[in-house]
C-alpha cells in the first residue's frame, strides 16, 4: 500500500499496491512512468467523489491485468467473455456488499476502499481464486448461458405453442452457450419432440411425415379455381394431419380441372 499527498480533505488516503503498479504501468490511459501520478489522482477523485472510502484499490485479476467491472448498458465483447466479466464482477461486488466495504465502478475496473483492511483482505482471497480459476461462480455462469441459449433459440426460431426453447435445448448435444461463436440447430431436437419443419416454410409440424407440409403451403399448390386442395386441407385440418408433396401431386393428377390445368398438352392429346 501507499499513500498520496495529503491535500485530500481525508487525510491518510490509501492506493493499494497494485492500483498504483496500474497506474504507473506503460502503457496505459495515463501513459506510465511520470504520468503515472495523474492516474493516481483521477483514483482519489473517484473514491471521493462517489464514496466515503478512504482509498482506493483494484483486483488482479487471473491474466495480470486489474479485473473488469460490468455494465448492464451495452458491451461489445463476445459472449463468452462478456458472461465471465459480469459473474467475476458480480461476485466481487457482492462479497464487498457482504462485508460493508466501498465499492464502485472506476472506468470499467472494479475499485474498492483499499483504507479499509477488510477490503485489501477481500480482494486478496479474489485474485488467489482467479489465479487458480478464472471463474467466481460457476453456478452464475451456467445461469447466464442457460438464459443466452433460450434467448436465442427464441430469436431463430418460431416455436410451436407448447414448445419452450428450454424443451428444444434439454434435447439439444449441448447448451448453445454464446450467440457468436455456438451454432443453434434445433432440428435434431425438435425432431426428438415429434416435430418436423414445413417443406417449404419455417412452420413447425406436429408429425413424423417426411416432406410435410403445412395447411397454408399445401393451399399454395392449387391450380387455377380448383378447390380440390381447399377441400383436402379441411379435412387434414380436421383431424390435426398434414400432407406430402407426393400425396398432393397424387391428388392433383386425380383431379380433372388440375390435370388440365397442369398439363395442357397432355390433356389435348
Amino acid at each position: 500500500m501507499g499513500k498520496i499527498a495529503d491535500d485530500s480533505p481525508r487525510k491518510g488516503f490509501r492506493i493499494s499496491r497494485f492500483a498504483r503498479e496500474y497506474a504507473e504501468r506503460s502503457p496505459h490511459t495515463y501513459g506510465g512512468g511520470e504520468f503515472g501520478m495523474y492516474g493516481m489522482w483521477d483514483m482519489r477523485d473517484s473514491a471521493e467523489g462517489l464514496t466515503v472510502a478512504k482509498g482506493f484499490g483494484l483486483i488482479e485479476d487471473s491474466d495480470g491485468s486489474p479485473l473488469s467491472d460490468w455494465n448492464s448498458g451495452g458491451y461489445y465483447n463476445c459472449d463468452c467473455r462478456e458472461n465471465v466479466i459480469r459473474v467475476n464482477a458480480e461476485a466481487a461486488h457482492a462479497a464487498f456488499d457482504a462485508a460493508g466495504v466501498e465499492h464502485w465502478d472506476w472506468r470499467g475496473l472494479v475499485a474498492f476502499d483499499a483504507g479499509d483492511i477488510r477490503g485489501l483482505r477481500i480482494a486478496r482471497q479474489i485474485s488467489n481464486k482467479l489465479a487458480g480459476y478464472p471463474i467466481l461462480d460457476d453456478e452464475r455462469l451456467s445461469e447466464l448461458e442457460w438464459d443466452g441459449a433460450c434467448a436465442m433459440i427464441a430469436d431463430q426460431y418460431t416455436l410451436p405453442t407448447g414448445v419452450e426453447p428450454g424443451d428444444v435445448i434439454n434435447n439439444m448435444p449441448e447448451v448453445p452457450h454464446c450467440s457468436n461463436c455456438s451454432s443453434c440447430d434445433a432440428e435434431d431436437a425438435m425432431g426428438y419432440l415429434g416435430y418436423q419443419k414445413c417443406l417449404h416454410c419455417d412452420e413447425w409440424l406436429k408429425t413424423e411425415k417426411v416432406s410435410a407440409l403445412c395447411w397454408g403451403c399445401t393451399e399454395d399448390y392449387a391450380e387455377g379455381d380448383c378447390d380440390c386442395l381447399s377441400v383436402y386441407v379441411d379435412t387434414l385440418k380436421h383431424s390435426g394431419s398434414y400432407g406430402s408433396v407426393a400425396e398432393v401431386k397424387v391428388m392433383m393428377r386425380a383431379c380433372v380441372k388440375c390435370s388440365r390445368a397442369r398439363y395442357p398438352y397432355r390433356m389435348a392429346a
